[in-house]
């Protein structure tokens, strides 16, 4: 599940940033680059400069949200799992329906046990995408998070 949601992120970045600019463009190639290569602080200055270029870029604040997540998992740094919710809230505020951090954000949620508050994102999430290959999965997320205690 999660290789597919990472492949599928780069791919909705690169069909989504072709008119942020020149040089927002560069660094959000720059940093996809980094950020395959594991190279994850380089990433995420990459991704803070083209965000900085483009304020709205909401798939660069997702991938800057990607990188947070991977050094922060990499490193075992709690401190950055803040700093990833904050990218993906940042995305979602930069465009409503970008469902890609709304899964995201929903799976760091889920992840840390806030189930909760991942349900709704995932509902969302899968009513702007109504034909994810991985419906059913979030589906028992969200039932997962809407159970009652």
């Amino acid at each position: 599940m999660y290789k597919f949601i990472v492949v599928f992120v780069i791919l909705m970045i690169l069909t989504s940033c072709g008119g942020g600019g020149e040089t927002a463009e560069k660094y959000m190639q720059a940093g996809l680059i980094n950020f395959q290569q594991q190279n994850y602080d380089q990433a995420i200055a990459d991704f803070q400069k083209a965000v900085k270029l483009e304020p709205r870029a909401a798939a660069a604040y997702n991938m800057l949200g990607m990188a947070y997540r991977h050094k922060a998992a990499k490193l075992g740094i709690a401190e950055l799992r803040a700093k990833e919710i904050a990218a993906f809230q940042q995305a979602i505020e930069a465009d409503p329906k970008y469902w890609v951090a709304m899964i995201n954000l929903g799976v760091t949620y889920y992840g840390q046990g806030e189930k909760a508050k991942a349900a709704p994102l995932f509902r969302k999430a899968l009513a702007l995408n109504p034909q994810h290959p991985e419906k059913a999965q979030f589906e028992k997320m969200i039932a997962a998070g809407e159970a009652k205690p």
